[in-house]
């Protein structure tokens, strides 16, 4: 069986949807990403999980 699995990762959490080969939602999953806000207006960073793997990780050369 055929299947897609999409990736959005987006400011306040990284979200998987897979889907079908007729486009149904088969699962779906969402992690919530921990904000830190700043005294400067319009800063913020996000604070990474403890154990996490830290990203983006270099690709290996082909």
């Amino acid at each position: 069986m055929t299947y897609l699995l999409a990736l959005d990762q987006g400011t306040s959490s990284s979200r998987s949807i897979v889907f079908d080969a007729l486009g149904r939602v088969v699962a779906q999953a969402q992690l919530e990403l921990p904000q830190i806000y700043h005294n400067l207006a319009g800063w913020s960073t996000t604070q990474r999980r403890s154990g996490a793997p830290s990203w983006p990780r270099p690709a290996k050369p082909c």
